[in-house]
C-alpha cells in the first residue's frame, strides 16, 4: 500500500490553526478614463475564488506535513530496527484486512451500482477499495495516538474565510435588526434553487430565534424574463409596508409561473394591498434604478448566479446543505 495514497484520505488532526491577519490593499492595479482600480476590489470580486485556492494549497501542504510527521514517528518508534515506512505500517500498525460478502452487499447497495454491473471484477475492486479504507482508518488511529504521545503542535497557517462587508442600505430587512447573525441574500424570484433554499432559510429563523437578521437583495439573472418584474413588484410592495414585502416575497417564490403583471397583480389584491398605488408603482418603474443598484453591488462583490448567501460577511454559493449555514452561524455565535 502507498504511503502518499493513504494521506490523501487520511483524517488531518490539525490542533491549532493560526489565522494571517489581513488588511485592505488599497494600491492601484489599474486605472481607466482617470478611475482607479484597485488590489482590493480586485480581491472582493474573487474571494471565495482566492479562498477555495488558498484552501487546495493550504490542504497540500497539510498532506505533505503529515507524510513527515508519520516518517518521522516511523523512525523513532521502538519496534522500528531499520523498516521502511511501509513495511513498518503493514507489520505493526494495519490489521489483516477481511472483507465479508455482506460489506461488499452494503458498498454496492450505498453506490447504486446496478444489478448488471455487478461481476466478480467489480466485487475485486469493491473489496480492494474497502481493504485500503480499513488500512487508512488503522494508521490515521495510530497517528493519533503517537502525535498526543509526542506532544506534535502545527503551527501550519490556515487560510482564513474571507469575510466581505455588504452594506445593508435600504433593502428589505426581516427578524431582529440587533441579532448577532445578518444574512444577505442575493436572491431571485424566478430561481427554482432560490425557491428552494427559502425552506431553509425559515428553518433557520425558527432554529436560532432572535439571532438572525435577513436581508434581501434582488439579483433579477437576465434569461428569467420575469424576474425583474416580480423584483420591482416586491419594492412595490414594500413600498406600503414591509410586512407586505415579505408576504409577496413568500408567494412569488411559492407560484414561479404566476410572475407576469396579471398574476402579480392578483397576489397583491389577495395579500390586501392598495392595488391602485401598486399599479402606479409598477407603471412608473419607481424601483428600476434601485434593483440595477443591487445588481451593480453583487456584481461588485462577485455574486454571479443565485442564491448566494452572505452569513456574517462568508459566502454562501447556492442551495448547499443546511449544516453549511449552521457551521457558520455556530462558529459565529460561540465567539
Amino acid at each position: 500500500m502507498n504511503l502518499n495514497w493513504l494521506f490523501i484520505f487520511i483524517i488531518m488532526f490539525v490542533s491549532q490553526s493560526v489565522f494571517a491577519a489581513t488588511q485592505a490593499d488599497n494600491r492601484t492595479a489599474a486605472i481607466i478614463d482617470d478611475q482607479i482600480i484597485t488590489n482590493q476590489q480586485i480581491n472582493d470580486a474573487i474571494a471565495d475564488k482566492l479562498y477555495q485556492a488558498e484552501m487546495k494549497v493550504y490542504e497540500v501542504k497539510v498532506n505533505q506535513l503529515n507524510n513527515m510527521l508519520l516518517t518521522r514517528l516511523i523512525a523513532s518508534h521502538p519496534l522500528n530496527q531499520g523498516m521502511e515506512p511501509q513495511d513498518f505500517l503493514d507489520k505493526h500498525v494495519i490489521k489483516k484486512q477481511t472483507v465479508s460478502v455482506s460489506e461488499i452487499g452494503k458498498f454496492i447497495k450505498s453506490k447504486r451500482i446496478p444489478a448488471e454491473q455487478v461481476n466478480a471484477e467489480l466485487k475485486a475492486k469493491v473489496v480492494e477499495y474497502i481493504q485500503k479504507e480499513k488500512a487508512r482508518i488503522d494508521v490515521s488511529k495510530w497517528f493519533a495516538i503517537q502525535r498526543k504521545e509526542h506532544d506534535v503542535v502545527i503551527h501550519l497557517i490556515k487560510p482564513r474565510r474571507p469575510r466581505i462587508n455588504i452594506p445593508i442600505g435600504d433593502a428589505p430587512v426581516k427578524g431582529n435588526k440587533s441579532a448577532k447573525i445578518t444574512i444577505i441574500e442575493y436572491s431571485d424570484f424566478q430561481c427554482p434553487y432560490c425557491a428552494a433554499a427559502e425552506s431553509k432559510i425559515k428553518q433557520l429563523q425558527k432554529d436560532y430565534p432572535g439571532n438572525i437578521k435577513l436581508v434581501y437583495k434582488n439579483f433579477p439573472l437576465g434569461f428569467h424574463g420575469e424576474a425583474f418584474t416580480a423584483a420591482e413588484a416586491g419594492l412595490c410592495a414594500r413600498e406600503q409596508s414591509d410586512d407586505y414585502f415579505w408576504q409577496l416575497h413568500d408567494v412569488m417564490f411559492a407560484d414561479p409561473r404566476g410572475l407576469k403583471r396579471t398574476g402579480l397583480k392578483n397576489k397583491a389584491t389577495k395579500l390586501g394591498l392598495d392595488v391602485v398605488q401598486f399599479e402606479k408603482c409598477m407603471d412608473d418603474k419607481k424601483y428600476f434604478s434601485s434593483i440595477n443598484r443591487d445588481i451593480a453591488e453583487g456584481n461588485k462583490f462577485g455574486v454571479n448566479s443565485t442564491p448566494i448567501f452572505f452569513i456574517n460577511g462568508i459566502v454562501v454559493k447556492g442551495n448547499k446543505a443546511y449544516k453549511e449555514f449552521t457551521d457558520i452561524i455556530d462558529a459565529d455565535l460561540n465567539e
